[in-house]
């Protein structure tokens, strides 16, 4: 019994026993403690030292080399800058020592010591928008779980680590350009061993890259060189190279935050240059989180291209940091005018040294910038400004809508429906909590589940987009907006194909092609407010939408009484004269039908095209749409011509049932456009769920009040119709009843 108690006990202090990561942070922690006491109690400071030891020696048993000896030396002179220097070198060596540790493991396949040494790390620089990297770890699990094979593993681990490390030493860099401006000697000295450690981590990279005697010289202006000449020797060096695609999402991710920099900065600060007032802190804090997360991932990029080029960009960096610095400390901040064209001219440097292919629009990028802005969200919510969280939504909104929507709504149209449902009004849907001011454990909840939903999408983002791809989708886009437009010409222009009212056909094609082209004029317009056009893509939907549902019933409306009627009472000179009198609404009406059917299918078609030539390029998105507008207008004709071999009485009939399919459609779309927008309440029929297709092609959602409009337009042009054969046959003379 008592063997099995020592036993027991021993394996329990086996398990809690320190991990060697765990005991380089607590040796980490007392040199930071000893250098803050040297220059006030050194007895305070050489009792932390001796505890380190402690640590030091567990450490050695654990298999790495820990030299204490410059440190106590540096203390034993009070001198702090070299205690700095010390510290440094010494914690980075122990980071180099853990990433070859971490190597042979994986090299070995021992799993469990390989999960151990990756602890032993440093992450990129991370911000309040981007969050540490752990590919490493995510690998070693996959490789565990037999998933990923060891080569591959190798490979993640050295591309998570050495670029997080090369990160560091950009950082590093940054911070001693910073503390010798400043004249801060101590400083300056453990950011320039910093950097010396880091570089050491990655010197076999460089090594292989560059040579031996290259490596040399990089060392020696490393130790003592000026920041030029460092510069100079990491020029082009990158340890991780990064795939062709990590390069795109990085330069859209640096773009993509820089712009949002001049948005939020111009939302809280007024007045003209030199009596500049900060109104709203919040988007200042806002604005600054999104410099730092475009300049960390613009780091990852910068080590590719000549030190020489890149002077611009760091420059660029530095002055709109200084005027955000400027702005938080209410000193003479920057007018929203003049940084915003700090933020343009970086912007051309950053677009004159990246590749096209780099600046190509990334939706699986574009996602995460929409995340950090959905975190942007939540903060504002927990400071209680629900008008900041809002302006944040629609921007987050817009980036989707402007990007990755386009695929989604080819390849995931379902996944589509239900992200924008979160975005909107759906039950607990963004807009809906914000404008109810809901608690912010309620947000938190809805912003996990559509960040879990966007975590879904980029499983469809992911790839590449192929121009096979693109011109597939863009035929789609327009030959399934194209045929909605087509289905309500053929249907207006079908029923009136009788003498009296063949001149009323004119004003319908007149309405059509004005419509197709303000929608060429659109395409032109959004090439460049793409964006502003996005952030007010559904409401600007929502109207026109309702504008066409009510010319559609009024022209329906005429159309069952006058149509209908006419036909039968083709002999009465007083119905022909009331016609007449009436003609002129009656063109403008089929005119404006013509131009809201178009458009409104035009506009939603526009915003999307435009979003695939971002995603790829113009000639597949052209190519698309010229193979689109063929099948379209193939369509139309059989449409058309199948028309005119029906007898008139069966088109009567067929064009009003296929017109109140359309009314139907249309409607049904339309309700959930304004609950989107939060215009229309949301009433969801509990147990009733539809497929997406319902949704895309029929305008069916589980909502009370979508169906129920529906209901009621059909009834109302049912009912119309019988009120105009109640009133034919009341006004028809009793010999005439019943022929």
């Amino acid at each position: 019994m008592r063997r099995w108690v020592g036993l027991l006990l021993g394996l329990g202090l086996v398990l809690a026993q320190p991990t060697p990561a765990e005991r380089a942070e607590g040796l980490r922690a007392r040199l930071v403690e000893a250098q803050l006491e040297l220059a006030f109690d050194p007895q305070a400071a050489a009792g932390l030292l001796q505890a380190a030891q402690a640590e030091a020696a567990a450490l050695a048993k654990a298999g790495l080399t820990v030299d204490l000896k410059p440190l106590e030396e540096a203390l034993g002179a009070r001198d702090e800058a070299a205690f700095a220097r010390a510290r440094a070198r010494l914690w980075t060596d122990l980071l180099r020592q853990g990433y070859l540790r971490l190597e042979e493991a994986v090299r070995s396949g021992d799993l469990a010591a390989a999960q151990g040494w990756a602890l032993l790390r440093e992450y990129r620089p991370a911000t309040r928008y981007a969050a540490p990297e752990a590919e490493a770890t995510l690998a070693l699990e996959e490789l565990r779980q037999g998933r990923l094979k060891p080569e591959e593993a190798l490979l993640a681990v050295r591309a998570d680590l050495l670029g997080a490390y090369q990160a560091r030493l950009e950082a590093a860099l940054r911070d001693l350009e910073e503390a010798q401006s400043q004249g801060q000697p101590v400083r300056a000295a453990e950011q320039r061993a910093l950097a010396q450690g880091y570089f050491e981590i990655l010197a076999p990279a460089y090594r292989e890259a560059r040579g031996a005697a290259r490596l040399a010289e990089a060392r020696q202006a490393l130790a003592s060189g000026p920041l030029g000449a460092i510069r100079e020797a990491l020029s082009g060096f990158q340890a991780a190279p990064l795939s062709p695609r990590e390069r795109a999402r990085r330069a859209n991710q640096t773009l993509r935050f820089l712009d949002l920099v001049a948005v939020e900065y111009g939302r809280g600060v007024v007045g003209p240059a030199g009596a500049v007032r900060v109104t709203k802190s919040l988007e200042i804090e806002e604005a600054t989180a999104f410099l730092e997360s475009a300049r960390a991932a613009w780091s990852a990029l910068e080590p590719m291209f000549p030190a020489a080029k890149v002077e611009g960009v760091r420059q660029g960096f530095k002055g709109l940091e200084q005027g955000l610095q400027a702005a938080r400390q209410g000193d003479s901040p920057p007018s929203a005018q003049a940084l915003e064209e700090g933020v343009r001219a970086l912007r051309q440097e950053l677009e004159a040294l990246l590749p096209a292919e780099w600046r190509r629009a990334d939706p699986a990028g574009d996602l995460e910038v929409i995340r950090q802005q959905l975190k942007a969200l939540e903060n504002a919510v927990a400071q209680g400004r629900y008008d900041l969280a809002e302006t944040a939504r629609m921007d987050a909104y817009a980036l989707l809508e402007s990007g990755p929507e386009a695929r989604l709504r080819v390849f995931a149209p379902a996944l589509a429906l239900e992200i924008e449902d979160l975005f909107w009004n759906g039950p607990d849907g963004l807009a809906r909590l914000i404008q109810q001011k809901a608690p912010p454990s309620e947000v938190r909840e809805t912003r996990r589940r559509l960040e879990a939903k966007l975590h879904e999408a980029s499983g469809f983002l992911s790839t590449q987009s192929a121009p096979a791809a693109t011109l597939a989708n863009a035929a789609v886009i327009v030959f399934r907006e194209g045929l909605e437009a087509v289905l309500i010409l053929a249907a207006l222009l079908g029923s009136l194909k009788r003498p009296e009212v063949r001149r009323f056909r004119r004003p319908l094609w007149q309405g059509a092609l004005l419509a197709f082209g303000v929608t060429v004029l659109t395409w032109f317009a959004m090439r460049g407010l793409l964006t502003q056009f996005a952030r007010y893509g559904e409401r600007l939907e929502a109207v026109v939408s309702l504008l066409a549902i009510a010319v559609l019933l009024l022209i329906m409306n005429w159309f069952f009484h006058q149509v209908y009627w006419t036909d039968h009472l083709a002999g009465f000179h007083q119905q022909k004269q009331r016609l007449l009198r009436a003609e002129t609404g009656q063109y403008l009406g089929l005119l404006s039908l013509g131009f809201v059917s178009v458009y409104r299918e035009g506009f939603e078609t526009v915003l999307f095209l435009q979003s695939l030539v971002l995603q790829s390029s113009l000639a597949p998105v052209l190519l698309g749409i010229g193979l689109g507008l063929l099948a379209t207008v193939g369509v139309g004709l059989g449409v058309f011509a199948l028309q005119a071999k029906l007898p008139y009485k069966r088109m009567l009939i067929a064009t009003g049932v296929l017109l109140l399919l359309v009314l139907f459609t249309m409607v049904g779309t339309t309700a959930h456009v304004w609950q989107v927008v939060g215009w229309l309440p949301v009433h969801p029929i509990g147990g009733l769920a539809l497929p997406y297709w319902a949704g895309m092609w029929l305008g069916l959602y589980p909502t009370w009040e979508g169906l129920g409009l529906q209901v009621l337009a059909a009834v109302a042009v049912l009912g119309s119709y019988f009120l105009a054969e109640g009133l034919k046959r009341r006004a028809l003379p009793n010999n005439l009843r019943h022929t």
